[in-house]
């Protein structure tokens, strides 16, 4: 199962890059969480249901010009939940700053019958691997 969850994690963040709403549904669980609470961005917060995630996506589409999330690596841990360092390369709508990086920041992800249910964000790396058991 953890292939096929790995899977449904690269369709979300194509989802997420592409502005895909009908995919990113389609992936989730109509209760999914996405828990940036621990994000230093300007759309830190947790996000509550396939609704709120549609609020993210415009977000990012009124921020940025471009966006994309590439995943760099995926770790399974013994839990099941996934983690997810990526590339981001975007151009802000208002500013032109271009960014182009593997910032130090991962997503884990868990899922339950193959969809998502709850996404979060850790800043540092290393925290995301200590929230699920592993170490760098």
């Amino acid at each position: 199962m953890s292939q096929e969850n790995v899977e449904v994690v690269r369709l979300a963040y194509a989802a997420v890059s592409e502005g895909n709403l009908d995919t990113l549904v389609e992936v989730t669980a109509p209760d999914a969480v996405l828990d940036f609470s621990r994000s230093i961005g300007p759309q830190k917060g947790t996000y509550r249901g396939r609704e709120a995630f549609g609020r993210y996506i415009a977000g990012i589409a009124e921020a940025f010009e471009r966006f994309q999330l590439s995943p760099v690596d995926f770790v399974v841990a013994a839990g099941g939940e996934i983690v997810v360092r990526h590339h981001v390369s975007a151009k802000g709508r208002a500013s032109g700053l271009e960014i182009d990086r593997v910032p130090d920041v991962a997503l884990v992800w868990e899922l339950r019958d193959g969809k998502v249910i709850k996404t979060t964000m850790y800043q540092p790396h290393a925290e995301a691997l200590e929230a699920v058991g592993l170490r760098e």
